[in-house]
């Protein structure tokens, strides 16, 4: 973690999901074994996570998987948009074409497909409560650009030049 206050607030959430019911499948809280020092997390994995629960519903910042089960990719794809945030999702499929069409229907600035690699000519940016606009590419540019519109008066076609 870059900090103790988020090292804090990370081992805070790891312990809120074990007070919420999840069930800790991997890691928990504490550094890694032979890490005494620094900030440093364990991953960790929670299981039977439900989406009321606040480490399924608030962003973490750390190394944190909540696994959340469904039965069919309708039932998915409800629980990916149901939160207040949207800035990056994954889908993974060996259908990639069918993976495109499930990752225009989710709610997220951004959405990779099959672990494809960080593009950082690509804009960035989230949806919802993950922010407002987009950093990179060309529409990372829009928000300094000042657009002008000049009208003409309409000349008859036997007077122009």
């Amino acid at each position: 973690m870059v900090s103790q206050k988020q090292w804090d607030r990370v081992q805070g959430y790891i312990q809120l999901g074990i007070e919420e019911g999840a069930e800790l499948l991997v890691g928990g809280e504490g550094r890694p074994r032979g890490l005494d020092r620094g900030w440093f997390a364990q991953p960790t994995v929670f299981t039977g996570v439900n989406n009321d629960m606040r480490i399924a519903r608030e962003e973490i910042f750390g190394p944190v998987l909540c696994v959340i089960p469904y039965d069919d990719e309708e039932e998915a794809i409800t629980i990916a948009n149901d939160t207040s945030y949207g800035l990056q999702a994954y889908v993974e499929s060996a259908d990639v074409a069918h993976a495109r069409q499930v990752a225009e229907r989710l709610e997220s600035g951004r959405v990779v497909i099959n672990g494809a690699p960080h593009e950082p000519l690509a804009p960035f940016g989230g949806f919802k409560q993950s922010g407002i606009g987009r950093e990179g590419g060309p529409e990372g540019l829009l928000p300094y650009l000042e657009l002008k519109t000049v009208h003409l008066p309409r000349v008859p076609k036997n007077l122009r030049g």
